[in-house]
């Protein structure tokens, strides 16, 4: 059965991780860098969470897993490498219908965590059902070489200047919205944007709202690499 792919907003939702290995470092890393709370349970820790727990970074409950630790959790990680561990945190989470992932069981797993690429809001994720990570990862470096931070800055730009045109409310609705953009989407934006060339995309822009953007053209073309 094929798996639904999905975005969470996750900021300052609480997230169960237990484990204190590189696995669960990982886990925790990529958490809090979507702004998450993390509890993590473990009666050892790698260095990587010795530090993120000095930090104060992370809520700590140094000690083997227990029954309700999961309380009040959003999603949960169970990242130990001890298989009675495991299971017990799956087993209490099902019977909460919480979404549980299994760093060393993907069959078991309610949700899994793709390889990731992020430039600006743009989002690229690749998985493979837990079946081979090894893959995803290649994958996920081959999208890095092709897509750069030029990319995050016409993501930016578009943002913004979609945001303008329904607040200007130029245009009759938000199809009409959608339509101008589409006319945006030139092949050679990316090309100019990495080029640095200024005077070609505000001319682009301007041929197709039929004025000036508007914008500080020349911050989107730095955030660009130009």
């Amino acid at each position: 059965m094929p798996l639904y792919p999905l975005c969470l907003d996750i900021a300052d939702r609480l997230c169960l991780v237990v484990g204190g290995g590189p696995v669960a470092a990982r886990k925790v890393r990529g958490l809090l860098d979507c702004g998450a709370r993390v509890r993590l349970i473990s009666p050892e820790l790698c260095p990587d969470l010795e530090a993120l727990a000095r930090q104060g970074a992370i809520e700590l409950r140094q000690r083997p897993y227990a029954s309700g630790d999961l309380l009040g959790a959003w999603l949960v990680f169970a990242a130990t490498g001890v298989p009675a561990v495991q299971q017990a945190v799956a087993a209490e989470a099902a019977a909460a219908a919480l979404p549980c992932n299994l760093a060393d069981a993907p069959a078991q797993c309610t949700f899994h965590v793709p390889a990731v690429l992020r430039r600006g809001d743009l989002t690229m994720a690749v998985a493979t059902a837990g079946r081979s990570p090894s893959l995803a990862a290649l994958l996920r470096q081959e999208l890095a070489e092709r897509y750069g931070v030029e990319y995050a800055a016409l993501v930016s730009l578009l943002g913004d200047l979609r945001e303008q045109l329904l607040a200007r409310r130029e245009l009759s609705g938000e199809e009409q919205v959608e339509a101008v953009l589409r006319r945006l989407m030139h092949p050679d934006l990316i090309s100019w944007i990495r080029q640095g060339e200024q005077e070609r995309l505000a001319g682009h822009i301007r041929a197709v709202l039929g004025r000036d953007p508007g914008l500080d053209l020349a911050a989107y073309l730095a955030r660009g690499g130009a």
